[in-house]
């Protein structure tokens, strides 16, 4: 019996070993995101399928709201962050080191106003929720307010932080005439609503989040952040492919749990369809998105976009795939 006892130890001490030795080969990092959004599929699909440690990397996901996750970056308590490219933009041109390596897919911003709410002329006068006064939906809000021929006074732009659900609450509530937002979480808890304006169809160029990092980080550790970028791409090639649709549902419904197939079809349909596999940032794109912006933050204009983007490693992963 001791004999037996001691045999099993040995297969145990033996096994947590080889566990411990394994784990101990791959290269940990943390990577911060701003918000469970639909639009995260891919960095999600890439730690819950496994990419992350195929290419060697022990990768820890983590939500990490707006200024703080950006703050975190710089602080080294993160190496890579998917948020805003604004607050980055910003960051950098007051002399942070961050860098994009990507940019995700243009976030939707639309006017969505109540149902009864069909005209420019009905929302003169009323309330429009943003989600923060002086971050990017309020800047989106103002562009889209001046192409369907309203000015600043002729609304009352009105703060409500905390995230998407609160401004879904507030509009629920019926106190205000729209909220400047995506509609997705209107689909998901099935609140009518009017979508008013369009900020893509009105031509109002829009970014989406960024994937960011220092660039001492990147300096020191060109092969970790290419093993990074590499494992975000084959997510992205994995979820495209149509065999493993009903996988990215399922992951899909693990973060934003719905009971409605549908609406976790639509996220499908507009998120993974569409998604291109190397999301590189346009850097004029950018630049134009930044212009909305230095009105009120002047120091963007010395914002060397040659220096702050760094579309290189897609570039050698697009090579190197040869698709």
């Amino acid at each position: 019996m001791l004999s037996v006892l001691i045999f099993a130890l040995l297969i145990f001490s033996s096994a947590s070993e080889a566990i411990s030795a394994e784990s101990q080969k791959l290269d940990r990092v943390r990577i911060g995101y701003s918000s469970i959004s639909s639009s995260r599929i891919a960095l999600w699909v890439a730690s819950d399928m496994g990419f992350f440690k195929k290419n060697g990397l022990a990768a820890e996901a983590i939500v990490t709201p707006g200024v703080q996750g950006t703050q975190a970056l710089i602080a080294g308590e993160l190496q890579f962050y998917l948020g805003g490219v604004d607050s980055a933009a910003l960051a950098a041109a007051r002399g942070s080191d961050l860098v994009v390596l990507a940019t995700a897919e243009p976030i939707e911003y639309k006017l969505i106003t109540q149902p009864n709410v069909k005209t420019v002329k009905e929302v003169r006068g009323k309330k429009i929720v943003v989600d923060r006064v002086g971050g990017t939906s309020y800047y989106i809000s103002l562009q889209i307010l001046e192409k369907v021929g309203l000015k600043t006074g002729d609304v009352e732009l009105v703060q409500v932080g905390g995230g998407g659900n609160q401004r879904v609450a507030a509009f629920k509530s019926g106190l205000v005439a729209g909220v400047v937002t995506s509609p997705d979480r209107f689909e998901q808890l099935k609140i009518p609503y009017h979508v008013l304006a369009d900020a893509m169809e009105l031509g109002i160029k829009v970014m989406g989040n960024s994937y960011l990092t220092t660039r001492s980080f990147r300096d020191q550790n060109k092969d970790v952040v290419l093993r990074t970028m590499k494992s975000l791409v084959q997510g992205r090639r994995w979820a495209k492919d149509p065999k493993n649709r009903q996988e990215v549902l399922r992951i899909y419904n693990r973060y934003l749990p719905s009971p409605d197939a549908s609406f976790i079809n639509h996220l499908y349909r507009k998120n993974v369809e569409s998604m291109p596999l190397y999301p590189y940032t346009n850097t004029e794109d950018l630049r134009i998105f930044l212009s909305y912006l230095t009105d009120a933050n002047p120091t963007l204009r010395s914002l060397k976009l040659a220096e702050f983007v760094d579309n290189s490693y897609l570039k050698r992963i697009e090579q190197e795939t040869g698709s």
